[in-house]
């Protein structure tokens, strides 16, 4: 999968976990990748079983729904001008500030595993997250996220 640069948003100012979920989701319906009740479904999926992590430095969140709602697999990306709250994985009592989202968007479950497995290492590269948080040109984004995550 070619990370689609329409798809990549840098120092996105939003106030809310919804308003950033709502932007990413409906660029991923405008760009063709998702059905129109993706936004909504990943929304939902979001206050049932919350994807936010805490990493050092930076918290983040991996937002996603089933794979009936995709057309073809591909994934989004946030970094925030300020960090939001959102739920945190496995507690919903605690919040975390997330300054990076990923949206991921899979036609087949049998790829989720894989691909969080990347995620997961790629979260712990202080190094690789502090250029996510700094870099402002979308080229230099997708390289990094196409080499951490084998989309060539």
């Amino acid at each position: 999968m070619q990370i689609d640069p329409n798809l990549i948003f840098i120092n996105l100012e939003v106030e809310t976990k919804e308003e950033a979920l709502g932007i990413l989701g409906s660029q991923l319906h405008i760009s063709g990748y998702v059905k129109e009740k993706f936004p909504e479904s990943v929304l939902e999926r979001e206050e049932k079983f919350p994807t936010g992590l805490h990493f050092v430095p930076y918290g983040v969140a991996i937002p996603h729904t089933d794979g009936d709602k995709v057309i073809q697999s591909q994934l989004a990306f946030a970094s925030l001008k300020k960090p939001v709250p959102f739920m945190e994985m496995g507690n919903v009592y605690k919040n975390v500030e997330v300054s990076l989202i990923f949206m991921l968007a899979l036609t087949t479950p049998k790829d989720q595993p894989i691909l969080l497995q990347k995620l997961m290492e790629m979260f712990q590269d202080k190094v690789t997250m502090n250029k996510l948080v700094l870099l402002e040109e979308t080229g230099k984004i997708m390289a990094i996220l196409q080499e951490q995550l084998d989309y060539k």
